[in-house]
């Protein structure tokens, strides 16, 4: 009798003592599961702001999907650091506005750097040089510089470094500026003589041109504008701190040649050769 109730006192510790290793063994995996979504919230987050209107610089299309240069950039970034890189879409002028209330961390659609910009924001070291310049029809012979272009329309990107540059020059000349929010909508314009003549970036017009087989344009000697291309952050400690951050990111892959390689997927040309030394 005695040996019977001793074993039912074992058996019963043993299922105690079961009980509480699964309990254990359970809250293991608990803990295991919460350190692993800690690790997931701590993530780092940068929301990106993109007028995304065209390639090759940044389209944002309808589904969502990112392409251009600064797409292919802030993968890149996104792959080295781990951070989760979130992008939104904004009128170019909006872009600004979503830096200045904190909506967004960084204003990025391969926009040049100009003093005005780096008055009011923190800029990273630029990723690639471009060149603002004229164009016009191939076959319109008579227009071959600036003066040329007295009584006649001239279209140019709203926002784009080229605007101030050519709105001072159609005071001085004579001509009258036209401004589209779509860079290839106006060179399509002048592809059609709906427009003389149009402002833009060199980079951007070979790219219409290789596209367009059609398009035959022929560029102005004299360059408006050469200039740097960077990403803005906002003038605050966090903002700074960010950009330090990504100097150090995008000095590397300028050290190993990948923007290089970026620009000449996009671009047909290193377009970081172009950078001009401040």
């Amino acid at each position: 009798m005695k040996k019977r109730v001793l074993a039912a006192i074992m058996a019963a510790m043993m299922v105690v003592l079961t009980a509480g290793g699964c309990g254990d063994g359970s809250g293991s995996d608990s803990d295991s599961n919460k350190s692993s979504d800690q690790k997931t919230n701590d993530k780092k987050t940068v929301t990106v702001v993109t007028a995304g209107t065209g390639e090759p610089y940044s389209l944002l299309a309808d589904d969502g999907s990112w392409t251009g240069i600064d797409s292919d950039m802030w993968a890149e970034i996104e792959e080295r650091t781990g951070w989760n890189v979130e992008v939104k879409q904004a009128a170019f002028d909006a872009m600004w506005g979503e830096l200045d209330t904190e909506r967004a961390d960084v204003v990025a659609n391969c926009t040049a750097v100009t003093d005005e910009r780096m008055e009011k924001y923190n800029a990273t070291i630029p990723y690639y040089g471009d060149a603002q310049c004229i164009i016009v029809n191939n076959e319109n012979e008579d227009l071959q510089t600036v003066e040329d272009l007295k009584g006649l329309t001239v279209g140019c990107t709203n926002g784009q470094a080229a605007q101030n540059i050519i709105q001072g020059l159609a005071e001085q000349y004579g001509f009258t500026v036209t401004l589209y929010e779509d860079s290839a909508v106006g060179m399509n314009d002048l592809m059609l003589d709906r427009i003389d003549a149009y402002a833009n970036t060199t980079t951007n017009v070979n790219q219409f041109m290789h596209n367009n087989e059609e398009a035959d344009f022929r560029f102005f000697d004299e360059k408006l504008l050469a200039n740097n291309v960077a990403y803005f952050l906002p003038k605050t400690d966090e903002g700074k701190e960010l950009c330090d951050e990504l100097n150090g990111l995008i000095q590397e892959m300028l050290d190993d040649g990948t923007i290089a390689e970026i620009t000449e997927k996009w671009m047909y040309a290193d377009m970081t050769q172009l950078i001009q030394e401040e």
